[in-house]
């Protein structure tokens, strides 16, 4: 599945999460995933949508401004020990360097990478062996 990756940088105060995730539900935006993470009094959030306008919209609505945006692609892994390993080793023997990693609701990998086009090829191609 192709998804968006949005990064936004706000002030850390009570509240500011709750105020995008308030509108992107107004807007009926699913949260395909999201991470939060606090770093010198603000907050980094990776907001991952399939709908990138309504998206870039809500954001700008409630007065942040994306630092990033990405297309990344969204797969579904096993829930194991080393299988995140195994894959991004794969990935990166396929001569792809990732830009973000983390994951997403229902154990899916969000992947992004500079050329997406040259992961998508690279995950059939993993997909592929893996399953053999």
């Amino acid at each position: 599945m192709h998804a968006y990756d949005f990064t936004i940088v706000v002030p850390r105060t009570k509240g500011s999460l709750a105020a995008l995730e308030e509108e992107l539900g107004r807007e009926k935006i699913n949260i395909e995933g999201l991470r939060a993470v606090e770093q010198n009094g603000s907050v980094i959030f990776h907001l991952l949508t399939t709908d990138k306008a309504a998206t870039s919209r809500a954001i700008t609505k409630v007065g942040y401004q994306v630092t990033h945006e990405g297309e990344v692609i969204v797969e579904h892994v096993e829930n194991h020990p080393g299988m995140l390993g195994k894959v991004t080793r794969r990935l990166a023997d396929a001569g792809i360097n990732l830009t973000t990693v983390y994951l997403a609701t229902d154990t899916r990998l969000v992947l992004g990478c500079e050329n997406v086009s040259a992961l998508e090829t690279a995950w059939k191609e993993l997909s592929a062996v893996a399953s053999r």
